[in-house]
């Protein structure tokens, strides 16, 4: 992503958030090839997938294809990936792809663009230098897709038939050690399609159990890595204990951090959290969700930045919801050594600055309403993402 626009991303204003007029995009929707995309989700009945319901499928699948989802893959996501790459490369001596852990979907767009752009680590590759196997792991939790995906070439390095969060969390997941081994990854996109804690998970749930353990796996990176970590936002879903407990923990930071008290201030004109949480609530999860990633990434060792915040909302059923998206980077901190560790890392000035930034640069940007004004600057420019994401999918063989 250019400076340009960081600089819209920084301005972004942080506020209530109401859908955009949605005339627009769904003119453009309406001239895609809707014929094209049938074609290549539904089936041949003596497929595995002949027996899952085409609509439900068609559904699960556009979460992967839309193009809000694939701009911010290309502007956000691959531009970081680079700069990891790049860095990795220059301590190493020679160039270097990355090590990716990733929740693909069946067209594995986002392999397949980091393939494209030559950033991931072939493991194996044939005669003629083309990659056999690339240093991917990836998972998939319904049987019937995985099936069909595991013929898929490249072949990834592991993948597994479950879902990320019991491979990461669970010594009794086939998947465990093999994952557990391929640690530690110079980026890792955990694009989840549900919250971060389902009202019926408890406090704790199973998905940010596994969050835990990739900082914890992640310490052996002397490297920088990244986390894109994408998550449904509905405050109603959310287990009322976590989000007393995430906003809880960020008061106390204000609390204790003059300057973090003050960049709040300034960002959202409120004094408390509770403030915000009463007035934005959406607003108010996504920031506390990325004041506790920089807290754990601190307990490993790690400083961290938010580099950008991203969020689209989701119309396709009953009642709209949000979709937000956390693309932070992460590297190996120095401790003081005025101090001995003990239970925790004693706190440290990097971690005070990592508090203040991220309050400072979560300023999310709202995806639909950008793509709504670039079409208006150049019309045909969705229907290039469009093009671009059936060219990536063509790649899947």
């Amino acid at each position: 992503m250019g400076s340009n626009m960081q600089d819209e991303i920084n301005n972004e204003v942080p506020g209530p958030r109401n859908p955009p007029e949605r005339k627009g995009l769904e003119e453009i929707y309406k001239a895609l090839d809707e014929r094209d995309q049938e074609s290549r989700l539904d089936a041949p009945s003596e497929s595995m997938l002949a027996e899952i319901d085409s609509e439900v499928l068609r559904e699960r699948e556009r979460e992967f294809r839309d193009v809000e989802k694939h701009w911010v893959r290309k502007n956000g996501w691959l531009r970081i990936v680079k700069e990891i790459a790049a860095k990795k490369s220059k301590v190493l001596g020679k160039p270097t792809g990355i090590r990716y852990l990733t929740l693909p979907g069946y067209y594995r767009l986002d392999v397949s663009l980091l393939l494209q752009n030559h950033l991931i680590e072939v493991t194996e590759a044939d005669d003629s230098g083309n990659p056999k196997e690339i240093y991917v792991a990836g998972f998939e939790a319904e049987l019937t897709k995985f099936g069909r995906m595991e013929t898929q070439m490249p072949k990834l390095k592991l993948f597994g038939a479950a879902k990320l969060e019991d491979a990461l969390i669970s010594s009794r997941n086939k998947y465990y050690l093999q994952l557990k081994n391929l640690f530690p990854f110079d980026a890792i996109n955990m694009d989840l399609t549900t919250s971060l804690t389902p009202r019926h998970e408890g406090p704790y749930s199973p998905t940010l159990k596994a969050i835990e353990t990739i900082f914890q796996l992640q310490s052996g990176n002397g490297l920088p890595w990244a986390l894109f970590l994408t998550f449904r936002n509905v405050h109603s879903e959310w287990e009322t204990g976590a989000f007393d407990q995430l906003t809880t923990n960020l008061q106390s930071n204000l609390v204790e951090e003059p300057r973090a008290l003050e960049a709040f201030q300034k960002l959202y004109n409120r004094n408390r959290v509770d403030e915000l949480r009463d007035s934005d609530p959406i607003n108010c999860i996504s920031q506390a969700v990325a004041k506790w990633l920089i807290d754990r990434a601190h307990a490993y060792g790690f400083t961290g930045t938010l580099e950008n915040c991203y969020f689209y909302t989701r119309y396709n059923t009953a009642v709209p919801y949000s979709i937000y998206k956390h693309l932070m980077v992460f590297s190996r901190a120095e401790v003081n050594p005025a101090q001995i560790p003990t239970k925790t890392i004693p706190k440290q000035a990097w971690m005070s600055n990592d508090l203040v930034e991220a309050i400072n640069r979560h300023r999310p940007l709202d995806v639909e309403r950008k793509l709504l004004e670039i079409s208006d600057r150049a019309p045909n420019s969705l229907l290039d993402l469009k093009e671009e994401i059936n060219s990536l999918c063509k790649l899947v063989h």
